[in-house]
């Protein structure tokens, strides 16, 4: 189960009823920090408390698994779209530093195995 889709889905879901996440953290009986983990994809959920949240939102569980099914694809785009210029750059950072460790055989090789992957 990927825990950040689910998630996205309970934070959307409870922003849209106009829920606090210490309302709702009350209502479905655990601790705001511990919603906090589960929204942002950190924590699992187990089915009881799933089963919960889909009580408050008057949703069944199929119908939930329905919605991160409908989304993901839509998700997968925003994602790779809202990937931030600090981001990009940390990785390029992290991989100058990758390969300014290799002997020069290594870069030969990572050179013959990524040039096929190379875009004109």
């Amino acid at each position: 189960m990927n825990y950040l889709q689910l998630g996205r889905l309970i934070r959307k879901l409870r922003t849209e009823n106009n829920i606090t996440m210490i309302d709702f953290a009350k209502r479905i009986n655990i601790s705001q920090p511990s919603l906090s983990r589960i929204e942002n994809g950190n924590q699992e959920v187990n089915f009881t408390l799933l089963e919960k949240i889909c009580k408050e939102f008057e949703i069944s569980i199929s119908s939930f698994f329905r919605c991160i099914e409908d989304n993901k694809e839509m998700q997968i785009f925003e994602e790779n779209d809202n990937i931030s210029r600090d981001i990009e750059q940390e990785l390029d950072n992290e991989l100058t530093k990758m390969l300014s460790t290799l002997s020069k055989e290594q870069k030969k090789g990572l050179y013959v195995l990524l040039l096929p992957y190379v875009k004109d």
